[in-house]
């Protein structure tokens, strides 16, 4: 099939969506007022609760929730299932339910002075949730922070040409930081100038990569990565979000729409034949089920349990205004969409589908979608970006370049999901987890809270087997986040079903994955030949809460309905 027509639907679908649905979301459930002071304002304190420019905080929520999600997902789910129904998934999934759960959550923070998720959730449902959910919250950031960065150092030992461009566009981001809001440099020339600084970069680590003695042994290297990413964990997610969080991001997004200009022009250009199937086979294909199993790979994209991290976690603290909400909370996951729709034509379209033929050079081989997948997912993407955009011959510039362009982009978003995951942890555990210990509140125990445990589970590579368990419970925190969403509404009387029908999809399919991983006949943790007990008990562990959960929610509703709970009045202190 033709790309290019595939394209142009799935571009005006999200257009659409955004215009229309969107803006019935707005004036049906959020109605923003632009006098209403936000919580960036009222609580300003000048590390996390700070007013952003709509644009900087835009560039932050993107880069925030995009991390590397909507690139490892979309490649999983067309390898297993193909890019018809991957692409399905994304553009109905992000209209109706993650650019809504998204939205929402930002809003609901902000109308409660800035609280993360779980508060909003005590606020909504009740207090046991609230607690529960904070630490089902803290748990799954933990998992984050440790595979993004296993899956971080291992790119920069594999790709070195990566090293430069990735360290250096925090010093960029330092620098712009400054420039703007101490020096108050005027903001065009100077994100200009950062722009540019950053893909230079890029050009100076492709004729210069960094690499350390292989001699000193591959497990001592990807130790001192790991030690080299985990203290810029801690040392950003300290600093204040004017300093670097929002600048940085600022440039990724940057970074992106430059990078999506390129993929698109590369399909409007070369117009590539589609290599992978539509489809890999019926219901089942390889043993898995198309249901519930695409719905909990692809996560972002289309719904993503992280998001809500994010909008209640960093964004609604700096939300200049009210009517910022829709861009940032609804554009942001529409214009994700629009990046793992790329990411499935780039794989599709940019790589050879299957394995290459025995005795194929090894860089040629990577041409092809197994053998590129096999090597690294940041690989896989950034071979068929070069494929695609390099066919558009620009001068000076080939395949090889805008390949490591394209491992770059994704290795950005990689260390934007590393920082912003790790304060988020700290709110989480600050506000919820141990807010009664004024021992444990402080913001560097808080943050060392989550990056001890993430580092000793990268460093001892035992976190395999539970990273197994982060699709479904990161779909089952966007099934909470939806049901706390619909309680709110019936909370202060507007209409739920907009939410409340994703709910009730989301946490089935939760529900139903968890299921199949326990009892599926050929690898489930209890009944096959490898017994796996942890993996079991956790699975049948996460069931139960998503019960207690789904019931303590609709029991809310219900009461909110009868008028036998009282209503809750939304205030933005």
């Amino acid at each position: 099939m033709n790309s290019l027509l595939i394209s142009i639907v799935v571009l005006i679908w999200f257009y659409l969506g955004y215009r229309f649905y969107g803006g019935y979301i707005e004036k049906r459930l959020v109605e923003p007022d632009e006098s209403r002071a936000t919580p960036s304002h009222t609580r300003n304190d000048g590390i996390d609760f700070v007013p952003a420019r709509k644009s900087f905080l835009w560039g932050h929520h993107f880069a925030s929730i995009a991390g590397a999600g909507p690139i490892i997902g979309p490649i999983l789910a067309v390898s297993f299932f193909g890019w018809g129904y991957t692409t399905l998934w994304i553009a109905l999934g992000c209209v109706f339910i993650g650019a809504v759960h998204d939205y929402l959550s930002l809003m609901l923070s902000v109308r409660n002075k800035g609280e993360g998720i779980a508060e909003v959730t005590g606020v909504a449902v009740g207090d046991r949730t609230r607690i529960v959910f904070a630490i089902l919250l803290w748990l799954a950031l933990v998992f984050i922070v440790t595979v993004f960065a296993v899956g971080g150092a291992k790119a920069l030992m594999v790709k070195p040409e990566l090293v430069i461009p990735t360290l250096g566009v925090i010093a960029v981001a330092l620098g712009l930081g400054v420039a703007i809001y101490r020096f108050h440099l005027n903001v065009t020339l100077a994100s200009a100038a950062a722009v540019i600084l950053a893909y230079v970069l890029i050009w100076v680590g492709y004729h210069n990569p960094v690499s350390f003695p292989a001699s000193w042994g591959q497990k001592s290297i990807l130790l001192i990565w790991l030690g080299i990413l985990f203290t810029y964990c801690l040392v950003a997610s300290l600093l204040p979000v004017w300093m670097l969080l929002q600048p940085r991001d600022f440039i990724s997004s940057f970074k992106l729409f430059i990078g999506l200009g390129l993929g698109y022009l590369g399909i409007l250009l070369a117009q590539p034949v589609i290599n992978a199937p539509f489809s890999r086979g019926g219901f089942f294909v390889g043993g898995k089920p198309i249901w519930p199993l695409l719905f909990v790979i692809v996560a972002c994209g289309a719904v993503s349990g992280f998001h809500t991290m994010v909008s209640t976690g960093t964004t609604s603290k700096q939300l200049d205004k009210e009517t910022h909400g829709k861009a940032v909370g609804y554009g942001g996951m529409i214009m994700e969409g629009v990046l793992a729709f790329l990411v499935v034509m780039i794989v599709s379209c940019g790589l050879k589908w299957g394995l290459a033929p025995k005795g194929t050079p090894p860089e040629q081989a990577l041409n092809y979608f197994g053998n590129a997948l096999s090597k690294n997912w940041i690989i896989a993407f950034g071979t068929g970006f070069g494929n695609i955009v390099g066919s558009i011959r620009l001068p000076w510039l080939g395949a090889g370049f805008f390949g490591l362009m394209g491992a770059v982009m994704v290795k950005t978003f990689v260390l934007t999901s590393l920082d912003t995951s790790t304060r988020l942890g700290r709110f989480i555990f600050s506000e919820t987890i141990a807010r009664n210990s004024p021992l444990l509140t402080g913001r560097f125990v808080s943050t060392m809270t989550l990056l001890v445990p993430a580092f000793l589970l990268a460093a001892t590579n035992t976190y395999g087997n539970i990273w197994k368990m982060f699709g479904a419970s990161n779909q089952l925190i966007a099934a909470i986040a939806l049901i706390t969403i619909s309680a709110y509404l019936a909370g202060v009387k507007k209409p739920r079903i907009y939410t409340l029908l994703p709910a009730l999809f989301m946490t089935a399919t939760t529900v139903c994955a968890l299921l199949w991983g326990v009892f599926n006949p050929n690898t489930g943790y209890l009944v096959s030949g490898k017994l796996n007990l942890p993996l079991g008990v956790i699975s049948l562990a996460l069931v139960a809460l998503a019960a207690m959960v789904a019931a303590d929610g609709l029991k809310a509703i219900n009461a909110y309905r009868s008028n036998t709970r009282t209503p809750i009045v939304e205030l933005a202190e």
